[in-house]
């Protein structure tokens, strides 16, 4: 049974990345012998799209997104390349989540983004930096990347927001686990100035839990710039684990060992995007779909008869208290929402 989960994880995985290529436009841009760092946003870039004459703020001002970042060093200077990506797509997704889905609920101005963020460290103390960037949610997470000599990658630590005014924020770090592998041997480096953080990492990547088809249907529909795993795989995993009523920790837990970024779950006539590390509700927003509809729980999917076991702790905690409840009380409880 595990080897069939993991192909039909594969599988489901693979579709995704491959929906969310489809529509992205791709092109490098590059610079060498750059004296100063503070000089790159403003010169003009070679190659592609760029052609010697956008710069990288200017490609910024025109929809590209930075999708990674190259930086070597020699003889005192810095060479760059840029990978850019442009989803075609973007203008006619935000039209129809006008359309479709109502203006966020949450009561605070800060912005809910999926789009990845990249800043440099340049200050830590205490297992904290502050960012010259504001404005951010609280709870909002993202990773920090440490670039050697050679161009090798390594992810070093988590960061999430601890606090965010209208021009700075305070990122605060943690483990990095959801890739673990005991095989693997893993590193003891630590954040250092000059890593990178990337700010709503995976983000686009998520885990959809909902009561109906219907609202499965609607949300995939509305937010199609997100890559949703199939609540199939979520469901044949409690299968598997004997857990028919996942707690909140059963939910982070898979949410992460999946590298996902974010949790939709929709309740009653919302849906809640969830940070998967802090499990922050970053935004909600207003959802229509047929409220008549048969509601399945633990949520919709197509596994069958997802059974207990004593021996699983959460029926003696959580679920052996809360196994009748409907499913908006449900999750409600898990969110900690009235």
């Amino acid at each position: 049974m595990t080897k069939i989960f993991n192909k039909l994880l594969l599988i489901g995985v693979s579709t995704c990345l491959l929906s969310s290529l489809a529509f992205a436009q791709d092109t490098i841009c590059y610079k060498n012998n750059i004296e100063k760092a503070s000089l790159i946003e403003d010169v003009s870039l070679d190659g592609g799209i760029c052609n010697s004459k956008l710069s990288l703020n200017q490609m910024k001002n025109n929809g590209w997104d930075i999708l990674d970042i190259k930086i070597n060093s020699s003889q005192n200077k810095f060479n760059y390349t840029y990978y850019f990506t442009k989803n075609q797509n973007q203008k006619a997704n935000n039209a129809l989540l006008k359309t479709s889905i109502i203006e966020p609920t949450t009561t605070t101005n800060k912005e809910f983004s999926i789009k990845p963020m990249g800043l440099k460290i340049t200050n830590i103390e205490n297992n904290k930096s502050v960012i010259p960037m504001g404005n951010l949610i609280i709870g909002q997470t993202g990773i920090i990347i440490h670039i050697f000599d050679n161009d090798k990658r390594l992810i070093v630590s988590n960061a999430k927001v601890i606090s965010s005014d209208s021009n700075s924020s305070v990122v605060e770090f943690f483990g990095f686990n959801d890739l673990k592998q005991d095989a693997i041997p893993t590193s003891n480096r630590v954040v250092a100035n000059n890593d990178i953080l990337i700010l709503n990492y995976m983000y686009n990547s998520s885990l959809l839990i909902t009561p109906t088809l219907n609202a499965f249907q609607n949300v995939r529909d509305n937010f199609k710039l997100n890559n949703f795993v199939h609540s199939d795989i979520f469901a044949a995993k409690l299968k598997v684990d004997h857990i028919p009523y996942p707690t909140k920790q059963d939910i982070q837990k898979f949410a992460i060992e999946q590298n996902l970024g974010t949790i939709f779950m929709v309740i009653e006539n919302k849906v809640f995007i969830i940070d998967t590390k802090t499990f922050t509700i970053l935004a909600s927003y207003a959802v229509n779909y047929e409220s008549n509809a048969e509601v399945k729980m633990p949520f919709y999917t197509r596994v069958e008869e997802i059974e207990d076991t004593i021996f699983h702790w959460s029926f003696f905690d959580f679920f052996s208290s809360k196994k009748n409840l409907s499913y908006n009380d449900y999750y409600k409880r898990i969110l900690g929402i009235n």
